[in-house]
């Protein structure tokens, strides 16, 4: 079927217990009826949106925005940052207003506090 969240929830809602996209490869979608037969629900996986880590509030943090998190955590200026994972200054700087718009913080000393207190980063 289709990844559009409203079909999913008529789907569901209408006593489906099971919803599995077009792509599904073959094998997958035998195991997904087998497993709703034996009682189970199946739903893609793609369509499942993943729970949001301690601290996040609308959304999920991407890897790369993690990955830039825990280098201002351990203390590195954007232009280090860009230089560590190759990208440009702007870039990182854009990754950092995207981090501090999700996890509503306005100050990069206010962000380190809250990433380390919900553990979104390592300690050093």
């Amino acid at each position: 079927m289709r990844q559009c969240p409203e079909p999913v929830r008529q789907a569901l809602s209408a006593g489906a217990r099971g919803y599995v996209l077009k792509n599904a490869l073959e094998l997958d979608l035998a195991a997904a009826v087998k497993r709703v037969a034996a009682g189970e629900q199946v739903i893609d996986p793609a369509l499942v949106k993943p729970e949001p880590l301690p601290g996040e509030r609308n959304r999920r943090l991407t890897p790369r925005e993690l990955e830039v998190l825990q280098l201002i955590c351990d203390g590195l200026s954007n232009k280090e940052i860009a230089v560590k994972l190759d990208l440009s200054a702007n870039t990182v700087a854009v990754h950092r207003a995207n981090i501090m718009n999700t996890l509503g913080v306005h100050k990069t000393a206010e962000l380190v506090v809250y990433a380390l207190q919900n553990g979104l980063v390592n300690p050093l």
